[in-house]
């Protein structure tokens, strides 16, 4: 089959991108097929194989599109997007958690003391929150295909995200060790509860009929207030 260019279906491929981020997103990698997403983009199965050899293609091309700074890398690639090769799309997001950093959470960890632990703990927490916010579609897919992709739990799971609730519990316990904030029992529940309550508000409650229509903004506010007061003294 002669190889086509992606410059001259670009906009196929973006649709298909699209589609696929929709169905992992809803169904996780196990239970999304290929024929899922040729309904939620409107085509015959068979077309969907002329942008991408497999599902595991397709999975590979929705976390590189999700992910990448540059909109127009799709037109140049060559269709169809191949299988990745064993371990590829491991190790293409191992890369990129690698690069992840926390601009506030490490200022904060620079200090020994603050003058306002309260405002300091709720930059802390935005920053969390707008990031988590940014790419609410990409952490939704990966949290739903975490126990069905082979290694997915490792990287991302025990990788980023055990990443992230070290340097929580370190900031925690510097200002718990001044006063500045409270010392709770377990610092690692602590901020596994302060990350999975972020989470709930921009990943699951979008998804949930009867308080998706509560305002983001609000909502935010009331997610930070409640956190950083339960760390105050």
């Amino acid at each position: 089959m002669p190889v086509l260019k992606a410059d001259i279906s670009g906009k196929r491929l973006r649709e298909l991108a699209e589609a696929g981020m929709k169905v992992f997103c809803r169904q996780g990698f196990e239970r999304s097929q290929m024929a899922d997403v040729a309904k939620a983009m409107g085509v015959a199965v068979g077309t969907i194989y002329l942008y991408v050899e497999s599902k595991e293609a397709l999975f590979d091309l929705v976390i590189r599109h999700d992910s990448t700074t540059d909109p127009g890398w799709l037109d140049s690639l060559e269709i169809p997007f191949p299988t990745p090769a064993p371990g590829a799309t491991l190790s293409y997001l191992k890369e990129i958690f690698s690069r992840t950093e926390w601009p506030c959470l490490a200022a904060a960890l620079a200090k020994k003391r603050v003058k306002d632990p309260a405002a300091e703990l709720a930059g802390v927490l935005r920053e969390q929150y707008a990031l988590i916010r940014q790419h609410r579609r990409g952490l939704l897919l990966l949290t739903r295909s975490a126990l069905e992709f082979a290694g997915l739990v490792e990287v991302f799971v025990h990788g980023l995200r055990d990443k992230l609730l070290d340097q929580l519990v370190r900031y925690i316990e510097l200002r718990a060790k001044t006063g500045q904030l409270r010392a709770p029992g377990d610092l690692r529940a602590t901020a596994a509860l302060m990350v999975q309550a972020i989470t709930w508000a921009n990943l699951q409650r979008p998804h949930d009929p009867g308080l998706a229509a509560l305002d983001e903004a609000t909502v935010e506010e009331s997610t930070i207030e409640l956190l950083v007061h339960g760390l105050l003294p």
